[in-house]
């Protein structure tokens, strides 16, 4: 089974954090999913402008104080009840909604643990957007980094055994350490 997060939020955080100047980590992820191989086409321009106001509004948008050990939970119960949302590249906020949405079985499991399909999919685009900002210097320099909810930098800086933990869930690999990032 692929990692959670690829399936969820294929097209929209890669694309998201390449539209915002992430390009180390949007380049990373384009290596892991060719566009080629995929037979899928680049974004038109109207794709990506929607995908700058995702990136904006997922950024923004505030994580409760809870948030990683729900999400961790939820995601691990979505795993272990063989959930998975369908695939899919260049999708907007709006459509990864809609897909979670879809598949029979999400809803209650997201709802035990205090989500809407909106809070998971929002929650968790701004958790990487957040995660992938603070995880490269190089972005971070670059003053095309999306502008990032400060209680959400805290939460991560704060807690990074539980962003591990959730990493570790969504099946990625963690970093070394994330940056400190001054307001």
């Amino acid at each position: 089974m692929k990692p959670i997060l690829s399936r969820i939020l294929p097209g929209c955080l890669a694309a998201a954090l390449l539209c915002a100047g992430l390009t180390g980590v949007a380049q990373a992820q384009q290596t892991a999913q060719p566009q080629a191989a995929s037979g899928q086409t680049p974004p038109t321009e109207a794709e990506m402008a929607q995908m700058r106001r995702d990136v904006a509004t997922a950024a923004a948008y505030p994580l409760p104080r809870d948030f990683l050990p729900r999400m961790t939970a939820a995601l691990g119960e979505l795993r272990q009840a063989g959930l998975q949302p369908p695939t899919g590249r260049n999708l907007s906020l709006e459509q990864t909604i809609q897909a979670v949405s879809s598949v029979p079985g999400v809803e209650p499991v997201l709802r035990k643990h205090g989500f809407t399909p909106r809070d998971f999919v929002i929650g968790l685009t701004g958790f990487g957007i957040t995660h992938a900002v603070l995880s490269d210097p190089q972005a971070q320099a670059s003053g095309q980094a999306p502008r990032l909810n400060q209680e959400n930098v805290a939460l991560l800086q704060n807690n990074q055994q539980q962003v591990t933990e959730l990493l570790a869930e969504m099946g990625a690999t963690p970093p070394q350490k994330m940056q400190q990032i001054q307001p």
